[in-house]
């Protein structure tokens, strides 16, 4: 039987018959998993978690959303995501399979293909609390801090990095459509000036497999991919002997 990944059964046995983008199809390659190779979609809760790493342009936060979509190359051999590492390990970045405008957000961050990488350290939850000049307080989660980028004085960094109390003038926003909404729907666009009031912890958080696919190959390398990443991915498999094809 086929389907496309996004429809496709979790926990047997799938095989990549055709990818229609040629993008992700190449960068699947990079991860050595090509048509024919066999691969398993998970069916389970999976904790994205917000990491610190450390690549060409020093120490940047990414939220998990953004560490999903990056797969490291580590200097043992192995390739795992990124939020599989574990602190100190390092490597290379093999693949940011990010898009158009988080693509390039994480290419201003420093991160992209065949960069060195090394985890410093995963964070645990934390929620900003901002003053915006003229604009009033806002609170927003790490991974919204780190999509934001400025400068205090000469010095450019991510809101999730800048020090507290320290006028940090907005430079750009980074992200897909959906974060920008986000972002923007606090009033924070560029050219404005936000000052970190203080951070603290936030109740801990899963993200489902329903808001994204996983899939695991079969030397154990887990990839996070969007849904409509999944829809170009055409499998093959025997039918489930109870016919049900859905999660």
């Amino acid at each position: 039987m086929y389907s496309n990944l996004t429809h496709a059964p979790s926990g047997i046995s799938l095989l990549i018959s055709r990818v229609t983008d040629e993008e992700l199809e190449m960068n699947l390659g990079r991860m050595g998993l090509f048509i024919g190779d066999e691969i398993t979609r998970l069916d389970e809760d999976v904790a994205l978690q917000t990491v610190r790493v450390r690549g060409p342009k020093g120490e940047v936060v990414l939220g998990g959303g953004m560490g999903g979509k990056v797969v490291a190359h580590l200097d043992d051999g192995r390739m795992v995501p990124l939020l599989e590492m574990q602190p100190g390990e390092k490597g290379h970045v093999e693949c940011v399979t990010a898009g158009g405008p988080l693509r390039e957000g994480m290419e201003a961050l420093g991160i992209r293909d065949d960069d060195p990488i090394e985890l410093v350290r995963i964070l645990p939850p934390m929620e900003f609390t901002a003053l915006i000049k003229g604009r009033g307080r806002v609170r927003m989660a790490e991974g919204m801090a780190a999509k934001i980028l400025g400068h205090i004085g000469e010095m450019e960094c991510q809101f999730a990095n800048a020090a507290t109390g320290a006028d940090f003038v907005v430079d750009k926003i980074i992200g897909g459509r959906r974060a920008k909404r986000a972002i923007s729907s606090l009033q924070i666009e560029p050219g404005i000036i936000m000052r970190l009031e203080s951070v603290e912890k936030a109740s801990s958080f899963h993200l489902a497999c329903k808001d994204r696919c996983v899939i695991s190959s079969s030397e154990g390398l887990r990839i996070f991919l969007r849904h409509d990443q999944a829809d170009s991915i055409v499998v093959s498999y025997d039918q489930p002997e109870n016919g049900d094809t859905t999660e």
